[in-house]
C-alpha cells in the first residue's frame, strides 16, 4: 500500500511539472502554444520518441540500457526503403525479422555470456551503424535496391486521421497499451523482480533468461516501428535517423522516475517523461537556444533526474 502511494505521488509530481512547463510555454508564445493544434503538433513529433523510450524503458527497468536503440531506428528506416521493390507487407516484415535478430543478439550477449548491457549496446550500435552504412552505401536512401519509389501506404501515414486523431499518435498510443499489457503478464511481472534483485529472482526460480531476452525483443520491435515512421516523416532512410533518440529516450524515461538501478519506473511515467521532454524543447526553441546547446541541456536533465531518483531512493 505505501509502495502504490508512493507511486501515485511520484505521478502527481510529474504532472505538476508537465503542467507548469505547459504554463511557461503559453506565456512565452502569448498563448500560441495551448492551441489545439500546437498541441496535436507536439504529440505528433514526439510520437517516435515515445515508441522508442517504451523500449528503453523497458530495459532499464531490467537493470539494463540500450545505447543502441537509435541506430535500430537508423537500421530500419533504410532496411525498409531498400527492399520497397518486395512490397510494403513483405518489406517491414523482413525488417522487423533483421530487428528481432539484433535484439536477440543483445539480450544473449547480456544474459548468457554475462557482459554488461552498456557494453554490449555500445559494441552493438557500433555494428549496426557500420551495417547500415553499408547496405545504404554510406548516405540517405530514397528508393529500393531496383529503383522502387516508397509505397504511398508508408507516406501517408503522417497525413491519415482516424476519429479526428493523426495516425502517428495512434500508432504510439497502441504502443504504449502493447507495453502496459506486457506489464500485466507474468513475464511483465517478472521484470520487475529481475531488475530489482536479479540474484534474488534466480534463487526464486524465475526465467531469468526469458525476461531480459523479451525486453530487448520488444525494444527492438519497437524501434522497427519507430524506423517506419521515421520513413513516412521525411520520405527516406536514413542511418542517423536516430542520433538524438537514445540520449532523449534516456533523458525521458529518468525524468519519468525509472531507476537506472532497475527495478523502479510506471510506464506511465515514462509517457509523461517524453510528454515533459516534447515540451521541453519547444521552450528551448521559443527561446532561441542553439541545436548544438540543447544536448547538453538533456544531458544536465538526465543527471538531475537520477540524482533526485537515487535521493528518493
Amino acid at each position: 500500500m505505501k509502495n502504490v502511494l508512493t507511486q501515485s505521488k511520484d505521478t502527481l509530481q510529474l504532472v505538476t511539472v508537465l503542467i507548469i512547463l505547459c504554463i511557461f510555454a503559453a506565456f512565452l508564445s502569448k498563448g500560441v502554444f495551448i492551441q489545439p493544434v500546437n498541441l496535436t503538433n507536439i504529440l505528433v513529433q514526439n510520437s517516435i520518441l515515445m515508441i522508442v523510450a517504451l523500449g528503453q524503458f523497458l530495459i532499464i527497468l531490467s537493470k539494463g540500457i540500450d545505447l543502441n536503440a537509435g541506430n535500430i531506428v537508423g537500421f530500419t528506416s533504410v532496411a525498409i526503403v531498400l527492399t520497397q521493390g518486395y512490397g510494403t507487407g513483405l518489406s517491414v516484415g523482413v525488417t522487423l525479422i533483421a530487428a528481432l535478430v539484433i535484439g536477440a543478439i543483445t539480450g544473449c550477449l547480456v544474459h548468457f555470456v554475462k557482459l554488461p548491457a552498456f557494453v554490449v549496446t555500445l559494441a552493438m550500435s557500433q555494428i549496426v551503424y557500420s551495417i547500415t552504412k553499408v547496405i545504404g552505401g554510406g548516405a540517405a536512401v530514397y528508393t529500393g535496391t531496383d529503383g522502387t519509389p516508397i509505397s504511398p501506404v508508408i507516406l501517408e501515414i503522417y497525413s491519415v486521421r482516424m476519429l479526428e486523431i493523426p495516425l502517428p499518435v495512434l500508432m504510439s498510443a497502441i504502443a504504449v497499451a502493447v507495453v502496459a499489457l506486457y506489464l500485466k503478464t507474468t513475464t511483465g511481472h517478472f521484470v520487475y523482480a529481475v531488475g530489482g534483485n536479479e540474484r534474488t529472482a534466480a534463487i526464486s526460480g524465475l526465467p531469468i533468461a526469458r525476461v531480459k531476452i523479451s525486453v530487448y525483443l520488444l525494444s527492438a520491435a519497437l524501434g522497427c516501428m519507430a524506423g517506419l515512421m521515421f520513413v513516412a516523416r521525411v520520405g527516406l532512410g536514413d542511418p542517423q535517423a536516430g542520433d538524438n533518440l537514445t540520449l532523449d529516450s534516456i533523458a525521458a524515461v529518468t525524468v519519468g522516475g525509472a531507476s537506472l538501478s532497475g527495478g523502479v519506473g510506471k510506464i506511465s511515467g515514462a509517457v509523461i517523461g517524453v510528454l515533459i521532454l516534447g515540451v521541453l524543447n519547444n521552450i528551448l526553441n521559443l527561446l532561441n537556444v542553439p541545436p548544438t546547446i540543447q544536448p547538453a541541456i538533456k544531458g544536465a536533465i538526465i543527471l538531475l533526474a537520477v540524482y533526485l531518483n537515487s535521493v528518493k531512493g
